[in-house]
Parts: structure tokens; C-alpha cells; sequence
């Protein structure tokens, strides 16, 4: 399963654990934040390096940023499967677990699928869906505990965290 590790400013991700995600989910990386002046960051690579890793944890220690580590279980290793997802213009999301979705296009993810299918399509009719809390209510009640989502929403400067109550907390 894809690792997400949501990082507050200032906090530091310890080489170890940066040095075993690699390790464990080798099948690309994401990262998605904000810098301390507000302005966001969407990084994406299909080759994970610790090195890569561990200058991204010192360039954006003062910032808020989520990483994913890819582990495919779903979909090709392709670029068009790496986290985050572009949902909207200025909204990205990352996910990991699994969803049970049909796969409408051979090769791509069930993230990729949920995006495209789901999300989408719901936030394009509604503006401000994917920002309003009542929705990520209801996507915390149709997610099983395994999956967690992270949401970046460059307007408002913000990333929400959806089944946090589900989470690994480390110092």
C-alpha cells in the first residue's frame, strides 16, 4: 500500500523513516504543500531517491507539505498513475488504499479512476465540493479505515486530511 506522510511546518521527517519508505514504496513519489509565504508546490517523480527525498525534507522543512510513496497495486508503474492528482486547477489529491472501482481504462490506477470518474465530475458541477468539510464528512463515511485522502486547495492555502482519525501519528 502508498504511504502519505503529512508533515506541519517545522517539523522534521527523520532519515530512517524517509530511508524505508523509499525502500518499501519504490514505484514513484509525490509531494504536494505550502511554503510559509503561501506559495504551493506540486512535485512529482517516477524514480524514488533518498537523496531527492532528503534535500526536498531540508529545501521545505519550514513548510506544510504532504509526500506520497507510491507501492503499485493498481494500474501501470506510468507517470500518469504518480500522486497528486490534478483534480481541479488548483486542487490536487493524494490517496492510498485501495477503492473498488471499475477500471474504465486499462493501466490507470484506482486513483487515477477516482478522479476522473468520481471527483471530477462532482466538482466540476459544484464549486467548492471538494473545500467544504460536510463533504469530506461524507468521504470519511465511504472510505473504509485504510484509505486516507489528502486534499490541496491552493486557494485557500489549505490541505485536508481525510480518515486522519485512521492515521499513524510519529513525533
Amino acid at each position: 500500500m502508498c504511504l502519505i506522510i503529512h508533515k506541519p511546518p517545522g517539523a522534521r521527517i527523520a532519515k530512517d523513516l524517509l530511508r524505508a519508505a523509499a525502500v518499501h514504496n519504490a514505484d514513484g513519489w509525490g509531494l504536494m504543500g505550502f511554503e510559509p509565504n503561501g506559495r504551493s508546490f506540486v512535485h512529482k517523480d517516477p524514480v524514488v531517491s533518498l537523496e531527492v527525498l532528503l534535500d526536498l525534507e531540508r529545501k521545505y522543512r519550514d513548510a506544510e507539505y504532504a509526500l506520497h510513496l507510491r507501492l503499485r497495486t493498481r494500474g501501470s508503474n506510468g507517470e500518469e498513475n504518480l500522486h497528486p492528482f490534478r483534480v481541479l486547477d488548483g486542487v490536487f489529491l493524494m490517496h492510498n488504499g485501495t477503492l473498488d472501482l471499475p477500471a474504465r481504462v486499462p493501466g490507470r490506477s484506482d486513483t487515477w479512476h477516482f478522479v476522473y470518474d468520481v471527483l471530477r465530475p462532482l466538482a466540476t458541477r459544484h464549486p467548492g465540493l471538494l473545500s467544504d468539510h460536510g463533504f469530506a464528512r461524507v468521504l470519511e463515511f465511504g472510505l473504509r479505515a485504510e484509505n486516507k485522502l489528502v486534499l490541496m486547495d491552493r486557494r485557500l492555502r489549505r490541505l485536508l486530511v481525510i480518515n486522519r482519525a485512521h492515521r499513524a501519528e510519529l513525533d
